[in-house]
């Protein structure tokens, strides 16, 4: 996969546990903001990508270790991350990188069970990220793209 400087991209971070008011067969109470949703969030956008994952704690958890394998290689499409990732999964730290081609296009970062970090090169990401969380906020690429590409025998990116 190729390098990509992080002055191309737009980054953002939000709140990954949100509030939600009752309504369309809801209560009210407490929504974490899982992966399936950023995926979904995407939109046409992320259809076409492949993707590779780093989660911290795979070693110790079956789930997890079983999504970054499946991201090896070549990488898992958009629709194959989504069918393998169960709706309640909850990941604690774990980068999820979209590729079109050898061109990363956007970093989806859970921090700490507690954030999410959107970074892409594509403004209209932004935009909708923005739209469905209103507290995100801009953040420094540089901490979401890892460049240049790093292989440690378990990563490739």
């Amino acid at each position: 996969m190729t390098a990509t400087t992080p002055g191309s991209f737009q980054s953002v971070t939000f709140a990954a546990w949100r509030d939600h008011p009752p309504g369309q067969d809801r209560p009210s109470g407490r929504h974490y903001v899982t992966l399936p949703e950023l995926l979904v969030r995407l939109g046409s956008f992320g259809l076409g990508l492949r993707w590779k994952a780093q989660i911290d704690d795979a070693r110790q958890i079956a789930a997890f270790a079983e999504i970054e394998r499946a991201c090896g290689g070549a990488g898992l499409g958009t629709l194959e991350l989504l069918a393998l990732v169960a709706p309640g999964l909850q990941f604690i730290d774990a980068d999820f990188a979209g590729y079109a081609g050898d061109e990363l296009k956007v970093v989806l970062r859970e921090f700490d069970s507690t954030s999410w970090d959107v970074c892409t090169t594509d403004a209209s990401v932004i935009r909708e990220i923005r739209r469905h969380y209103p507290d995100a906020v801009p953040c420094h690429p540089a901490g979401v793209v890892r460049t240049p590409v790093h292989h440690d025998g378990d990563h490739d990116w």
